[in-house]
């Protein structure tokens, strides 16, 4: 049930500590043994530690007045700007809040329009995705649930002949008499059946990502040719455009094997492909062909832009499609989901040029951090690792990665002026959500440069909610405490007038205007599970601990490998080995370099941790679903509850000597 009573005004600060002890952990120099414990800095001394600190005065700034009455209140525009494997340390808001500086632990970040926004509302720096792939944490983010909730595991297909399939985001907001459009990237990878054509009515218009680079605009596209009588792929081809209309085409793919041959285009744009991984055609930093306007995300841009100047009339789309543009009197509701900076990684020139210029430190990395982890977590790495790139080219990925969040920073600051003006013209508030990456991206941290891990650099990102009269969301407040994506679903029926105590019990999240100040919704960890890649993983992670295990005994979802609930038992009877434990302790080893799940020093933790994720994962109302078939699943409930947001399974246990002095 979601509370949404209300409250006292209230000092939030038990998030204080919370950000001395992350900004400790962070500060403590990477590389050297990771398997020793590591002196805890001064924290008094961190806090007066020069200008670029975050100051008790800000972070006492959560003192927040009771939510204002909903009766008769006028439902606000609402934009959701959404960003695509963005790392929370491309923010220098967030690096701030965090570790007392506006540089990321590599170095140099530009986020001007992102850093503003924050000063205007609540910024939430340790926000963390319930899945670290693309169409799981979207759809959970849709729906409001985890993905044990909702059955949506990976990037299987799911539909609306499941009588546990929920209605997403856009599809509640149309019900309050919100105007809906999704300008980039949708993902959701959702069906009406198997047997009935077409995909929900999510949006009432979408200019969609892929359907851009179906049509041939941006910068970079792709078109996959298959023989749909065998269902085997015919070729890929890749193509870059230029700014007078040509183009250059390359098959990098043929009968489902890729070419040996290199893309002439890579040696003229200056592409680094990550050639060291299983997937070697990825772009990991480049040159875009196209200037700023032109790229993929100006496309997007545009299509936002054109929906809000187009207000009281139809006109038609990039993509040749009829749109009516929103009526004035009426509340809008935008999904603005930029591409940015997934790969493709190809920032303008503009940016690129000056990126190249700034040096970044490497994540320290050495294959002695490989020999500890379990067999899962080894597959992952060996598909996605990029410790085989050179040093010139890793710096270049890291450089091009940062040039390619600045170029989108600076997209955002032109999107939020408009909605702006937009929401001045109609004489109406407004609701900014800008969520930082659907889930994060590593820059050779594990040796990698991926996602799809249960790493802190997959799970983190970060989000800053802004109301224009700020009675919902103070101005220039840092919230340090845990949240999660899930809370976006009700923090949007909430701003739209959805009474989230009666409707919609399936969400999984809390509104956030209700976080920040009710302190018995404080989280002790946050939540996630990937069943993509690597086979079915979940993760449980606090303040102190990232703990991870294999959850499911085959590689492969329901109605693939096995049916629908079937051996649901088997990770609370297998061996600690057979479940491939991973555990980190974050005070100790703070950049997760020393898996210590099988050390003996840690068993009793492994044990409390091991039980509580079981029993949230398995045991809490988990939803397996045969996506295959028209409703066949498969929910238990042996340990209904065990999902309490509260760690005080480890309260009464000896912790390792590495936390003297916290």
């Amino acid at each position: 049930m979601i509370n949404v009573m209300k409250t006292k005004p209230l000092l939030v600060i038990g998030a204080l500590a919370s950000v001395i002890t992350l900004t400790a952990c962070s500060l403590l120099p990477d590389g050297g043994d990771a398997s020793q414990p590591k002196a805890v800095m001064n924290t008094k001394a961190l806090i007066n530690k020069g200008n670029d600190v975050v100051s008790p005065e800000r972070l006492a700034k959560n003192v927040v007045k009771p939510l204002p009455a909903q009766a008769n209140k006028m439902k606000p525009h609402i934009l959701w700007i959404l960003t695509d494997d963005q790392r929370a340390d491309s923010i220098g808001a967030v690096n701030m809040a965090l570790r007392g500086t506006k540089e990321s632990e590599l170095g140099y970040v530009e986020s001007p329009n992102l850093d503003a926004l924050a000063e205007e509302g609540v910024l939430f720096p340790l926000a963390y995705n319930q899945s670290p792939g693309c169409s799981p944490s979207r759809y959970s983010m849709a729906t409001g649930q985890y993905p044990h909730h909702s059955g949506r595991y990976g990037f299987e297909y799911s539909h609306r002949q499941s009588e546990h399939a929920k209605p997403t985001i856009p599809e509640i907001l149309r019900e309050q008499g919100y105007q809906t459009m999704l300008a980039g990237k949708l993902g959701l990878r959702l069906k009406n059946g198997l047997n009935i054509a077409g995909v929900p009515l999510t949006y009432d218009y979408e200019v969609e990502r892929y359907a851009l680079e179906r049509a041939g605009l941006g910068d970079w596209t792709k078109k996959t040719e298959m023989n749909w009588q065998t269902g085997e792929q015919v070729k890929v081809t890749e193509f870059f455009h230029y700014p007078d209309g040509s183009k250059d085409a390359f098959v990098y793919s043929r009968g489902g094997q890729f070419v040996s041959e290199v893309n002439p285009a890579d040696k003229k744009l200056d592409i680094i492909r990550s050639y060291t991984r299983s997937l070697p055609v990825l772009i990991l930093g480049g040159e875009s062909p196209m200037p700023e306007d032109q790229t993929t995300d100006g496309k997007i841009l545009q299509a936002f832009q054109n929906y809000l100047g187009n207000a009281n009339k139809s006109y038609t789309s990039m993509l040749g499609k009829k749109i009516q543009g929103p009526v004035d009197d009426k509340p809008v509701m935008v999904s603005l989901s930029f591409h940015f900076p997934h790969t493709p990684v190809l920032p303008p020139k503009s940016f690129q040029d000056r990126f190249e210029k700034i040096p970044y430190k490497l994540p320290a990395f050495s294959q002695d951090e490989v020999t500890k982890l379990p067999q899962q977590l080894k597959n992952l790495y060996h598909n996605t690792k990029a410790d085989g790139l050179t040093e010139a080219e890793k710096l270049r990925t890291i450089q091009d990665y940062y040039a390619f969040t600045a170029y989108g920073d600076s997209l955002i600051g032109k999107a939020i002026k408009d909605f702006k003006a937009y929401s001045k013209k109609t004489n109406r508030p407004y609701l900014i959500v800008a969520t930082v990456g659907d889930h994060g991206w590593h820059l050779g941290e594990q040796g990698i440069q991926a996602k799809f891990a249960p790493w802190n650099k997959s799970g983190h990102g970060a989000m800053i909610v802004v109301d224009s009269s700020g009675e919902y969301f103070p101005k220039n407040t840092v919230h340090t405490d845990y949240v999660e994506y899930v809370d976006i679903a009700p923090t949007l029926y909430a701003a739209a007038g959805v009474d989230i105590n009666k409707a919609n019990q399936h969400l999984d999240g809390f509104n956030l205007a209700n976080i920040i100040r009710q302190p018995e919704l404080k989280r002790d960890y946050v939540l996630g599970e990937m069943n993509q890649i690597i086979g079915d993983r979940v993760y449980l992670r606090s303040k102190r601990f990232g703990f991870s295990i294999k959850i499911r005994p085959k590689h492969g979802k329901p109605g693939e490998t096995h049916k629908a609930g079937e051996n649901i038992m088997w990770a609370v009877n297998a061996s600690p080995k057979q479940v491939e434990m991973a555990l980190y302790d974050m005070t100790c080893d703070p950049n997760e370099r020393n898996n210590v799940a099988y050390d003996p020093a840690y068993q009793d933790i492994v044990k409390a941790l091991r039980t509580k994720t079981q029993n949230i994962f398995l045991g809490d109302n988990r939803l397996e679903v045969n996506w295959k078939k028209q409703n066949v699943f498969h929910m238990s409930d042996f340990a209904a509850g065990a999902h309490d947001r509260k760690l005080t399974e480890l309260d009464l246990l000896p912790m390792p000597t590495c936390l003297a002095g916290i």
